[in-house]
């Protein structure tokens, strides 16, 4: 493939990532302050298990929407991945920090699309409106929703460990293209603050939260919080990131590749 192929290649695997993330971080934001469904009612003098099977009833009315958020999210995150493969060959086969760029890359979308299939699984069997017509209702309830849980924890932590890879990444992107000259000098230090802020959004995840928590600030409401954070890294910078550099790579010249 000529230099130009690789880098039309890369320009569109962009548009991709820029798209996917932007719409599904509209999505995951309409669902969590209850703009696109309704608010989960709890009657006054329900049981635990009465209330668990309110949260899953509106978990299945809003399924279609989750799951588009969560396909979407994993087209973006294997289109995360193929960039970086392709990034390599725009950037510099020779310079090793490429090489960084490509494992970063590949390895981060790869745990994205696994967080996003895991939750997808894991929630549609958990969420199932079919239950058991026996003594054991109760029981069946409190362990699908402890299921529930575990799913979530894995998944939130997998997209973690996306965003830390992905940081990572998106710095030796930042150092190759400073070092060779080949990409405007303000989408060098918006990269670098697209990473700052998905390693942010971490701490925030990892150490804020239980030490807010630890410090008794228990009535936050740290789900929409989230939604918040999410929005704003992977529904605003990163969809400008990607933009503007498949803007960037349509508009530098470069020689044919060898």
């Amino acid at each position: 493939m000529t230099d130009a192929a690789w880098r039309q290649m890369a320009a569109r695997l962009s548009w991709v990532t820029a798209g996917t993330f932007l719409v599904a971080s509209v999505v995951v934001l309409l669902l969590s302050f209850n703009v696109t469904a309704a608010e989960p009612t709890f009657a006054p003098d329900a049981t635990f298990v009465d209330n668990i099977l309110a949260s899953f009833e509106d978990q299945q009315a809003r399924w279609i929407q989750d799951l588009g958020s969560s396909l979407l999210f994993a087209v973006g995150f294997a289109a995360i991945a193929a960039l970086g493969a392709t990034l390599r060959h725009v950037l510099g086969r020779d310079d090793p920090r490429t090489m960084l760029t490509t494992a970063t890359f590949l390895l981060a979308g790869a745990i994205g699309i696994a967080s996003q299939l895991i939750y997808i699984g894991g929630t549609e069997v958990a969420t199932n409106p079919q239950y058991c017509d026996c003594d054991y209702l109760a029981e069946e309830v409190i362990s699908r929703a402890m299921i529930r849980d575990v799913i979530n924890g894995i998944s939130f932590w997998m997209i973690d460990g996306f965003s830390v890879l992905f940081a990572v990444g998106l710095i030796a992107v930042a150092s190759v293209s400073s070092a060779a000259g080949s990409m405007p000098a303000a989408w060098l230090a918006f990269t670098r603050l697209v990473a700052i802020a998905g390693l942010a959004s971490v701490v925030w995840n990892r150490v804020a939260i239980p030490l807010l928590i630890q410090a008794g600030y228990q009535d936050l409401d740290y789900g929409r919080i989230g939604s918040i954070i999410l929005f704003v890294v992977a529904g605003i910078l990163v969809p400008v990131w990607a933009a503007w550099l498949a803007r960037a790579l349509g508009t530098t010249s470069a020689e044919p590749a060898t």
